[in-house]
């Protein structure tokens, strides 16, 4: 019984997520820097997406400024992890993320790191479900093929 419970929960939260992205109101494709755009828009300034030496074991972080925002990846990273950790930190943008610290520090002059990329937590797993739905935007993922997701 406990099964079935756990498959309606994760279809319940694939739902979701597909339902948050719809009410984006993306185009059926677009490229990842037509979605970095957006987010753009959504933020109300411009991502800088690079990579870097991230400390630890980050794949990813956004870091707020009061013009920008810098978006970077670890060094070293496949292209497909690297587009995929792009696409959690878009998610957390798209999701206008309370969740995370960004609120407290956008505009600040200073910078601090907003967003970084962990499936430690319920919150990440629905964050990673609505990168999943980006990821099918950008052809990351097959529409036919998306159980797996973009990491699993």
């Amino acid at each position: 019984m406990s099964t079935a419970r756990d498959r309606a929960a994760t279809l319940r939260l694939q739902a979701d997520a597909r339902r948050r992205v719809q009410q984006l109101g993306l185009p059926r494709r677009l490229t990842l820097p037509q979605l970095v755009e957006r987010a753009e828009a959504t933020l109300g300034k411009r991502i800088e997406v690079r990579t870097a030496d991230l400390p630890g074991d980050l794949s990813a972080r956004l870091i707020q400024r009061r013009d920008h925002a810098l978006l970077e990846t670890r060094t070293g990273l496949s292209d497909r992890s690297r587009t995929a950790s792009v696409l959690h930190e878009l998610a957390h943008v798209f999701l206008a993320d309370h969740g995370c610290d960004h609120e407290a520090w956008t505009g600040l002059l200073s910078g601090r790191t907003a967003f970084t990329r962990s499936l430690d937590t319920p919150h990440e797993h629905t964050v990673e479900l609505v990168a999943d739905e980006l990821a099918l935007h950008i052809g990351l993922l097959d529409p036919d093929e998306r159980a797996p997701g973009i990491f699993r």
